[in-house]
């Protein structure tokens, strides 16, 4: 009686092993749809953000990090994206526009600002630039391979961690991770992770959502006797 009571108890232990192995696979599937369908939600009302963000370059092989800081500006007008990159520290770096099919990187270190026509590929922009701003969960599937990562604390905010693989290889980059706004739908940090494996880490805090950014937000302002380079 004895033998047949501890054989039973060994089987239900079996069986909770069993399904505890089980349960990641299953949370983490539960877990994901559930993100795609806040970043859906989030995505039909979608029409800007701007936020302050911390830039982390990391170059594994000797342990150093780079970081700089700035503000992002990003508003969609129909299929053309509008966005503003100004990283001001340590020093004045640099301003990146994009606006109507052109991108401008503007150095004040030597007065040059540098242009480049996308063509066609201005949803490259939203693809890459802009990763996690608005877009829906068919957008993100259309362009990677999408499994979940776990989840993670943020400044307080619990986030979904989205490992991305593109299904079309990126020249220099190899993988990019989401760390979502459970609650919003959208990015509080990417992480791009390139070829040879240093990755930079892009944190943004101070977000606001759909607020209104004026024309003036995606200009320049260029000072005078500036150098233009065209870029090819």
């Amino acid at each position: 009686m004895e033998d047949k009571r501890l054989a039973r108890k060994r089987a239900k232990t079996l069986f909770v092993l069993f399904l505890c192995s089980l349960s990641p696979s299953v949370i983490a599937a539960a877990t994901l749809d559930q993100v795609f369908a806040k970043m859906d939600d989030t995505a039909r009302g979608f029409h800007s953000i701007q936020c302050d963000l911390e830039q982390t370059k990391v170059t594994t092989l000797v342990d150093d990090k780079f970081v700089q800081s700035g503000k992002v500006y990003y508003a969609r007008a129909g299929k053309e994206p509008r966005l503003k990159l100004e990283i001001g520290k340590p020093k004045a770096q640099q301003i990146v526009l994009i606006d109507k099919g052109k991108a401008q990187r503007f150095i004040p270190k030597i007065n040059e600002v540098q242009e480049v026509s996308l063509g066609g590929r201005a949803n490259l922009v939203d693809q890459f630039t802009a990763i996690g701003f608005g877009q829906s969960s068919a957008d993100l599937k259309k362009s990677y391979t999408v499994n979940a990562g776990g989840e993670e604390v943020i400044d307080g905010r619990k986030t979904a961690i989205l490992d991305l693989i593109p299904k079309t290889p990126v020249t220099g980059y190899k993988a990019f991770q989401l760390w979502v706004d459970e609650e919003k739908g959208i990015s509080l940090q990417v992480k791009v992770t390139e070829t040879g494996g240093d990755y930079i880490i892009y944190k943004y805090t101070n977000i606001k959502l759909n607020g209104n950014l004026p024309n003036n937000t995606f200009e320049l302002n260029l000072p005078k006797g500036v150098h233009v380079a065209a870029m090819r």
